[in-house]
């Protein structure tokens, strides 16, 4: 649901408030109709009650199941950097990354679909190895959404950016970090920000 929405144009935030209120809204639909149903046949107040407050509770519950609201789901907490670290002169959005991180892995759909939503948008990976074989794994998994770059080198540096939580999205221009998220608080708020700034 979430991602159709964001096909047809709105926002990550829009997207996903939407997906959870059509199904308030397809419950409150199924203890309506329901209701009016069972009208004219002899159901006593109790079950009925019972049965008209699953059907309410109901969708909610079963897609709240299948993709659960995370407590950073919504949320924009960024923080600023000071760092010597050179970023490219072309504004971006950089995400530092361990080789075999599951979290750094899964946010490679996300990237996917912030470059489908904003094509102009430069997104590159840094990860924090050496081996080739990593180079090759992100690249063939990132396709053309995103660039990878090894970064053993200024893994210290980087590791002081990121507040050793991985992945870490960083926003910079001119050189310099200008803001940065955890995973935690990259959130759909922060998408959406990050989004419209290119």
């Amino acid at each position: 649901m979430e991602n159709f929405l964001l096909n047809i144009g709105l926002s990550f935030t829009v997207s996903k408030l939407i997906s959870y209120l059509l199904f308030v809204v397809i419950g409150i639909l199924l203890a309506f109709l329901f209701f009016k149903k069972s009208k004219n046949k002899r159901i006593s107040k109790i079950p009925k009650l019972i049965i008209g407050l699953v059907l309410f509770v109901a969708p909610f519950l079963i897609y709240f199941a299948i993709h659960p609201i995370y407590q950073g789901d919504f949320s924009n907490n960024s923080y600023s950097i000071d760092s010597k670290v050179d970023f490219p002169k072309k504004k971006q959005l950089t995400i530092i990354a361990l080789a075999n991180c599951p979290y750094c892995i899964q946010s490679i759909e996300m990237s996917k679909i912030l470059k489908k939503k904003n094509p102009g948008m430069k997104i590159e990976y840094w990860v924090l190895s050496n081996s080739p074989a990593h180079y090759m794994k992100y690249k063939k998994l990132l396709g053309k959404a995103a660039q990878v770059k090894l970064k053993a080198r200024i893994s210290d540096e980087l590791a002081v950016i990121a507040k050793g939580s991985y992945p870490t999205f960083v926003i910079s221009d001119s050189k310099k970090a200008i803001k940065a998220w955890n995973n935690d608080s990259f959130g759909v708020m922060a998408m959406d920000e990050v989004c419209s700034g290119f």
